[in-house]
């Protein structure tokens, strides 16, 4: 729930299945996806976010990115 309040943290946004981002009383951003939570300062949280826009803006220069590669036994 969107700007919902609980005792310790303000979810900044929030969808249902994948996660939730929150800001706790003390400063730390809270990345919920799934069963992980990642908590950092809020300039790596800014950090973050810039580095995966990076990321998708390749992705979506070049789809084919994002296709299965074969792995190698040695390595996986």
């Amino acid at each position: 729930m969107l700007g919902a309040i609980t005792e310790e943290r303000k979810v900044l946004s929030d969808l249902p299945g994948l996660g939730s981002v929150s800001l706790c009383a003390c400063g730390t951003v809270h990345l919920a996806v799934g069963a992980v939570t990642v908590r950092m300062a809020p300039e790596a949280f800014v950090q973050m976010m810039s580095m995966c826009r990076e990321a998708l803006h390749l992705i979506a220069q070049d789809p084919s990115l994002c296709e299965p590669q074969p792995l190698s036994p040695l390595t996986h």
